[in-house]
């Protein structure tokens, strides 16, 4: 061979070794990649409830407050949307559903504990229909308990009867490969075993590590398991006796991850592996996936000629905001091992201060104050007396919006890590996520099917109707809703004589009305069919907390305290929507009218024009009557001279607020019908009311008239439909009338204060009021979030200085 040949030779060997050594994974761009764009391709929202307290006797109101939250931008989901609130029994059967409405990625509602339901433990469930498009369920979950009798202690259990596991960080323990053990100890009930301690030991029964677990019952050890090593531990059990447990088997050939912290800005990855798994896997490319919601980040993985070990040294500001789902896949995509990191640094942690500014002898005026000043935050605050044992709600909101959507199953107080936050509780944390292996999200159904969007952001109440007889012509349906919406003619598909009326806010109980208006301008009683779709649906919770599980550690509560801790409701409870004492007479009408500009049907009035056509020209409109020529049967037209057109124009004609745009109605219109009335040639400054404005207002059925000659119809011109299962009314916060303010009923189970949405100002700072039940100290349970998607969640103890 030549020299120039082998020269040749040398330079292609070269760089095909090269190529070999630093060979890409193109799994990440060809398959992985594309999976992350179908199936995170719809965006996902979490739901946090802020209860007031999740421990209630029957008569109290459960109050609530919603955030929504748009996980991948960070941000309030500013889209009106229902939300769905449901109570279930302690087995996940539902009860009943409430429906609300949530603005700019806030709600807030209430739930009677009426005597449906029944000492024992609930479920409170919360949804959109968005939600239902994903495999996952993000719907917020949340136990609450109805008081009684009795109310079981959360004691720890004293029996043998523990649940002691062994899991491997990344789910992968292999022989020669250092590898970390999670260690999680829960009792019969599935609550944890805190201060467990214990000893590992080999077949040869040579003590190789020990533990005992924190207060959630976790623990980790560092172990490098030999091929045909086996383990156990032995652990003192509640009862003094001793409990023999068998470690996994370590497998003979994979990969195992580790993650650490090795600094306060940096994070290590470690990838592990054996001599016999390297030489199998040769040089094929393995990647280090960093991801969360469709965002995702890698990094390649090769091992060196020699070394057993990669390694990658990343600072935290590389890694995602919160939760990090970090996953080791091989050059075929396939994922080895999974393992989830918080970010805390990138996280921020708003402050919030309390402080009582004034008290008065029924009242106490506090303050609110953030680091923060920002244009818009919106916070709940529940107020309970210090020594409260009726709030132990699992998650703050942010546990609900940064952790709970990727994690799998129950985790008890979720919560505590964060709050006040500090280096021991995210170390606390980390140990958390090691325990929990890999995250909620299912690779098979990453690379399955696309997510097809079968639910849209439903937004209020559709109606569907269809007239079973065709409607005369000229005659139009009109439908008379309750006090929310005006009444309006309603658009029938003149083939099928089907009608819809889509995105309604209609309240639970509402009357929906129905008549037809003939040409005469009389009411007819249409034949037809009417269902309301809310877009609810029932359903049941699978994902329950272990059976027995107790998170409310109550003092004793005697049958007397029970029956006697909230007196009979004797007062009246200030609504949100307020009306008036005689509501059947309430007419709405425009705002741009006073009421009083519109005049009353009188009967002189009556006998001077027994037509309204009569009425309408006398008030100096022409009025022309052509009852057989056409369409435009009568013709109206103002006699205001008007410098800028050249024709006459029409007034605007309104009848109960609703709009016609030609005068046929007017055809025999006897002002016997009239009510009250309002005309003006002006046109009241409306647009195109150049030509005037005309509104009437019609009586009511059965109302005579002012000469009272007019004898109410017995047969019915409407078709009515109660909604059943329309939006809840909003009541305002109320305290219960409690027996008393100071036995321990009250300091352990009361509700001093709900206050759902104080809006911080752009310092920062916002003012409320509460009751002065005469406490000394309170405490304060606050959640929130600000428009640019920062949270807020801070617990502050109150105290009232006797001078203030």
């Amino acid at each position: 061979m030549s020299r120039s040949r082998r020269h040749v030779f040398f330079v292609l060997f070269f760089l095909v070794f090269a190529c070999s050594i630093h060979a890409q994974n193109r799994s990440v761009n060809d398959k992985i990649k594309p999976a992350f764009e179908k199936y995170f391709g719809l965006p996902r929202a979490s739901l946090f409830l802020h209860l007031n307290k999740n421990a209630f006797v029957q008569g109290e109101h459960l109050w609530f407050k919603g955030y929504l939250y748009n996980r991948l931008k960070a941000l309030p989901f500013d889209e009106p949307v229902n939300l769905y609130v449901g109570i279930y029994d302690d087995d996940g059967n539902q009860i009943k559903q409430h429906l609300f409405i949530s603005k700019d990625g806030y709600s807030q509602g209430q739930i009677k504990i009426d005597s449906t339901l029944k000492k024992g433990r609930y479920y409170l469930k919360a949804y959109t229909s968005w939600m239902r498009n994903f495999k996952e369920d993000d719907a917020f979950t949340q136990q609450f308990t109805v008081l009684g009798e009795a109310v079981v202690s959360g004691k720890a259990s004293s029996d043998a009867r523990y649940d002691i596991q062994f899991l491997p960080e990344g789910g992968h323990w292999v022989t020669d490969v250092q590898g970390v053990l999670g260690i999680k100890a829960i009792d019969e009930k599935g609550k944890s075993v805190a201060f467990l301690s214990g000893v590992i030991r080999n077949q040869k029964g040579e003590k190789v590590s020990s533990f005992v677990t924190n207060q959630f019952g976790l623990a980790k050890v560092t172990m490098v398991p030999a091929k045909g090593d086996t383990f156990w531990a032995s652990v003192q059990t509640g009862n003094g006796s001793t409990k023999r447990i068998a470690l996994p088997k370590a497998a003979e050939l994979g990969l195992a991850l580790s993650v650490k912290n090795i600094a306060d800005n940096r994070i290590m990855i470690l990838v592990g592996t054996n001599a016999q798994t390297k030489k199998q896997i040769g040089s094929k490319p393995h990647s280090i996936l960093i991801h969360r919601d469709g965002l995702l980040k890698n990094v390649e993985v090769t091992f060196a000629k020699e070394d057993h070990y990669v390694s990658h040294i990343l600072e935290k500001k590389e890694f995602h905001k919160g939760m990090n789902v970090i996953t080791l896949v091989d050059y075929k995509g396939d994922p080895i091992a999974e393992r989830l990191f918080f970010n805390f640094d990138r996280v921020q942690d708003e402050v919030i201060k309390a402080a009582v500014k004034s008290a008065g002898k029924d009242s106490l005026s506090i303050v609110l104050s953030s680091f923060k000043e920002a244009e818009v935050s919106s916070l709940s605050i529940s107020v309970l007396p210090k020594e409260t044992k009726a709030y132990q709600n699992d998650f703050n909101i942010e546990s609900s919006f940064l952790v709970k959507p990727y994690l799998k199953g129950f985790v008890e107080n979720l919560r505590y890590y964060f709050e006040e936050r500090s280096k021991v509780k995210e170390s606390e944390f980390d140990l958390l996520l090691l325990t929990q292996g890999w995250s909620k999200y299912d690779w098979e159904n990453i690379y399955g099917d696309p997510l097809e969007k079968r639910y849209d952001f439903r937004t209020g109440i559709d109606v569907l109707g269809q007239i079973n007889s065709a409607l005369p012509k000229k005659s139009q349906l009109l439908l008379y809703s309750g006090k929310n919406t005006n009444p309006q003619i309603v658009s029938t598909d003149q083939g099928l004589q089907l009608f819809s009326l889509n995105n309604y806010y209609f309240e639970d109980g509402e009357e929906l009305r129905l008549t037809i208006l003939n040409r005469r301008g009389d009411l007819e009683r249409p034949n037809l069919y009417l269902r309301t779709d809310t877009g609810a649906i029932e359903d049941k919770i699978y994902e329950l907390y272990p059976k027995g599980f107790d998170n409310l550690i109550a003092p004793k509560f005697n049958s007397v305290a029970v029956n006697d801790f909230v007196l009979p409701d004797n007062t009246i409870a200030l609504e949100e929507v307020i009306v008036s004492e005689d509501r059947r007479k309430k007419k709405i009408t425009t705002p741009v009218i006073p009421e009083r500009k519109i005049k009353k049907m009188t009967l002189q009035t009556e006998r001077l024009f027994p037509n309204l056509i009569d009425l309408i020209r006398s008030n100096g409109f022409n009025v022309w009557e052509m009852p057989n020529t056409g369409y435009d049967r009568i013709r109206i037209t103002t006699k205001r001279p008007l410098v800028f057109s050249l024709t006459q124009p029409s007034p605007i004609l309104y009848i109960d607020d609703v709009r016609y745009s030609d005068f046929n109605i007017l055809l025999d219109f006897k002002s016997t019908k009239i009510e009250s009335y309002f005309i003006d040639r002006s046109g009241n400054g409306e647009p195109g009311g150049a030509g005037g404005v005309i509104r009437v207002y019609t009586r009511k059925e059965g109302e005579m008239g002012a000469s009272g000659s007019q004898k109410p119809d017995r047969k019915t011109k409407f078709f009515t439909h109660k909604l059943s299962g329309g939006f809840t009314t909003l009541k305002k916060y109320y305290t219960p009338k409690y027996r008393s303010f100071v036995d321990d009923s009250f300091q352990n189970f009361g509700t001093i204060h709900w206050e759902p949405n104080l809006a911080l100002d752009a310092n920062g700072k916002g003012e409320f009021k509460i009751y002065n039940a005469g406490l000394q100290e309170m405490i304060l349970y606050i959640e929130g979030m600000h428009t640019d998607g920062t949270l807020f969640s801070s617990k502050k103890v109150l105290k009232v200085s006797l001078n203030q």
